[in-house]
């Protein structure tokens, strides 16, 4: 929590004060340190919430104070000095290293002080192997060093993804996955947005967050090429698969309609000369057989016939379920091909297509 002095000298003022002093150093070169000081500076200035001072800009205005001084000059001193003595916090570091040139490792601790405190209000360690790494660690150290200073002027951070289930993260550190349920609060100024996802390249952008609004980010992740290879081929298995149980269901439909029609058209009526009702009236009345034919031997006949498609109808009814649940199951949840279509290595491929130009056609090729 920030301490009510500290509300209060924000309060008072809204761009506070802040000097980047030299870095001591240990085994380090000097121009590292100079360098590393030198991005802490830049990272506090870009954050536009404090009014920044280092080391180099306090040289060069007492050098031309001294130079002032030695003119004669009392009166035009303006207010450099006065600025120089304005600020109200410190930030002072500390170089360390240690290995030979090409396994140099390097140990820079950050220091936070409230100008007329002992007692510092934060400091960060960072380890890196190598110039190159300590100098990308800078600018995250330096967000943490001073987020003490920026709790009490939050902003709000909406991020959305292409991807559903990547992982957000914001400064280094894990906040929920895309889609984030509720708008996560952050100290105004800028962060570093990561987000991550496997199969997908890892995607980083800095983001800047004002105070008291929201911030909406909308991040389009990209496949690696071996990942969309293989979402493709799934997802177009899934949907030969939907497709083949649509085939069935319709199938199914058409036995089930074709055995039905063909079992009502064989039993007929009493009035359907060949039909099984027919025979079976006759039977009734104790005609066996006539010039027509065998009416019982016909009658079986038929009453099998009809047994069957009944049979092939029912059969037809349950493949056009089964057919159709399963066809309505891999629409939903098989992927849709095409999706990461133009992700894909594609090798081998040729395709070619005129265009009409003035005087003729162009023709152009793809290999």
């Amino acid at each position: 929590m920030i301490s009510s002095t500290l509300l209060l000298l924000l309060a008072a003022d809204p761009v506070p004060g802040l000097a980047v002093m030299d870095f001591a150093i240990e085994g380090a070169p000097p121009e590292i340190a100079a360098a590393t000081s030198g991005l802490v500076a830049h990272e506090l200035e870009r954050l536009q919430l404090f009014r920044i001072t280092t080391a180099e800009t306090t040289r060069v205005i007492l050098g031309v104070e001294r130079q002032r001084q030695l003119l004669g000059c009392e009166t035009c001193s303006g207010s450099t000095m006065g600025e120089l003595t304005s600020f109200e916090y410190l930030v002072t570091g500390k170089l360390l290293r240690s290995g030979g040139p090409k396994d140099a490792k390097y140990n820079l601790m950050l220091t936070l002080l409230k100008v007329g405190s002992a007692s510092p209000l934060s400091s960060v360690r960072v380890e890196a192997k190598g110039e190159e790494k300590l100098l990308q660690e800078v600018a995250p150290a330096t967000l943490k060093l001073v987020g003490k200073l920026l709790e009490g002027r939050q902003g709000s951070l909406v991020v959305a993804s292409s991807e559903v289930g990547a992982a957000v993260k914001i400064d280094d550190t894990q906040v929920g996955t895309t889609p984030l349920q509720s708008r996560v609060s952050v100290a105004a100024g800028p962060h570093l947005l990561t987000i991550e996802k496997e199969g997908f390249s890892q995607v980083k952008k800095e983001v800047r967050v004002t105070p008291d609004q929201v911030s909406d980010e909308f991040i389009r992740m990209v496949p690696s090429p071996d990942m969309a290879e293989a979402y493709e081929a799934k997802a177009k298995r899934f949907r030969l698969l939907a497709w083949v149980s649509t085939g069935v269901a319709v199938a199914g439909v058409g036995a089930f309609v074709t055995g039905t029609l063909v079992a009502n058209t064989q039993y007929g009526d009493a009035q359907t000369v060949n039909s099984f009702a027919w025979h079976r009236a006759l039977l009734a009345q104790g005609i066996e057989s006539d010039s027509t034919g065998d009416h019982r031997a016909e009658a079986g006949r038929l009453k099998s016939q009809i047994e069957t498609m009944q049979t092939i109808s029912w059969i037809g009814l349950g493949a056009a379920a089964v057919g159709g649940v399963a066809a309505t199951v891999l629409f939903v949840v098989g992927d849709p091909p095409g999706r990461y279509e133009a992700y894909r290595q594609k090798t081998g491929v040729v395709s070619m297509s005129l265009t009409p130009a003035p005087g003729g056609v162009v023709l152009t090729g793809a290999f």
